[in-house]
């Protein structure tokens, strides 16, 4: 009974997130799976995000150290190549767009997004970069199915324009699951630990049923 109880307890959460029907806006979300032990389709997402979504949204509860050490790129690499605004390895993921800039510039300032895979779900990020159209009547000629007049350009419109829909959805992929996994860094560590636990619980359970028959056959 002890095991179930603790098994309910890592896996019950899960399960509840997981339950019932989520649309993307007034839409079906696509079928999406994060892969976050996949290190090269993390390391693709963090480029296209550092190179066409960091200019505006911050991953403010990260830091570049962690984000290499994790997805297993040298420091040096990492620093040469993926920061571009003079930040040291071990600093917080912050852009240097101001907020009374953003609001004189954009109009609004542009929200950070470490925890947005676990505010909306990954499935919703996938679907929203997925379902931009040309709209000539919004600011900057696109709409977004998922989120109708949404202020945001589609700053993946060249990429897009330049590949395949299947290489677009795979660059769409790999920038959602570099979302997935810096919304929730430590989250394979847990699956692994709790793994661990269970095995654990289930030899000591085992044990301890043999030990108790024992300490019964002396009772008798």
């Amino acid at each position: 009974m002890k095991i179930v109880f603790y098994a309910l307890i890592i896996f019950l959460p899960s399960f509840l997130f997981t339950a019932g029907e989520y649309r993307c806006g007034s839409i079906e979300c696509d079928s999406f799976e994060s892969n976050v032990s996949d290190k090269a389709s993390l390391q693709r997402g963090l480029s296209t995000y550092m190179n066409y979504c960091y200019g505006c949204h911050s991953l403010k509860y990260s830091r570049y150290k962690r984000v290499a050490e994790d997805l297993e790129i040298p420091l040096e690499l990492y620093e040469n190549n993926l920061i571009y605004d003079g930040s040291k390895i071990g600093e917080l993921m912050e852009i240097s767009l101001t907020k009374n800039d953003a609001i004189e510039w954009l109009g609004a300032y542009p929200p950070d997004l470490t925890l947005e895979a676990r505010l909306r779900r990954p499935d919703w990020i996938y679907t929203y970069l997925r379902n931009y159209y040309p709209d000539a009547s919004r600011p900057y000629g696109v709409n977004n199915r998922v989120y109708q007049n949404v202020n945001m350009p589609h700053v993946l419109e060249d990429i897009q324009n330049n590949l395949s829909q299947v290489e677009y959805d795979q660059v769409i992929f790999d920038l959602t699951n570099f979302m997935t996994y810096v919304a929730d860094p430590s989250a394979e560590q847990r699956k692994r630990i709790g793994t661990y636990v269970l095995l654990f619980l289930i030899i000591f359970t085992a044990f301890a049923y043999l030990t108790y028959r024992e300490f019964k056959k002396d009772l008798k």
